[in-house]
C-alpha cells in the first residue's frame, strides 16, 4: 500500500507538471497569435490612409477633370510611406499615379497657351483625354492592387 502511495505521488507531481507545462505553452501559443493578429491590423491602420488618399487623388481629378499643384502635394504627402507599408508594385503605381497627375497639369498650362495652332491644340486635346481616361480606369486597378494589402480575413 504504501509503494501504492509513493508510485501515485510521483505520478501525480510529474502529471501536474505536465499540465502546468502545457498550460504555459498554450498561453504562450495564444499570445503569439494575439500579437499577429494585432500586428495585421495596426498595419491595416496605416495601410488604409494611403488608399483613401489615393481614391481622393481620383475622385478629384474626375470630378474636376484636372489637378491643381495642392491637390499633387496631398497626394504625395498621403502617400509618402508607401515603401515601407507596401510592396514595390503599389510603391511604382502611386509613383505613376503621381507622374500622370503632373503630365495632366503639364497638359493643361499648354492648353492654356493662346498661340497654339489647331493641330496642335487637337493632339493635346487628345492626349488629355485619353489621359483622363487612364485616370477613370484606375479606380478598378486601385481596389485591386490594395486589396491584397487591406484584406482583414486572411488567416
Amino acid at each position: 500500500m504504501i509503494q501504492f502511495i509513493s508510485w501515485l505521488t510521483k505520478n501525480l507531481i510529474t502529471f501536474t507538471n505536465l499540465l502546468i507545462a502545457f498550460i504555459a505553452v498554450s498561453i504562450l501559443v495564444l499570445q503569439y497569435l494575439l500579437a499577429k493578429r494585432r500586428w495585421r491590423l495596426d498595419l491595416y491602420d496605416k495601410r488604409y490612409p494611403v488608399y483613401l488618399g489615393t481614391m481622393e487623388y481620383l475622385s478629384v481629378i474626375m470630378r474636376d477633370a484636372s489637378v491643381t499643384m495642392e491637390e499633387l502635394m496631398k497626394f504625395l504627402r498621403n502617400s509618402k510611406d508607401k515603401e515601407f507599408l507596401f510592396g514595390k508594385d503599389v510603391k511604382d503605381y502611386l509613383e505613376e499615379l503621381y507622374k500622370k497627375g503632373v503630365d495632366l497639369k503639364r497638359y493643361e498650362s499648354l492648353l492654356k497657351n493662346d498661340r497654339l495652332d489647331e493641330e496642335k491644340r487637337t493632339k493635346l486635346v487628345d492626349e488629355e483625354a485619353d489621359l483622363l481616361e487612364w485616370f477613370r480606369k484606375q479606380f478598378d486597378v486601385s481596389k485591386t492592387l490594395f486589396g491584397k494589402y487591406l484584406a482583414i480575413d486572411k488567416k
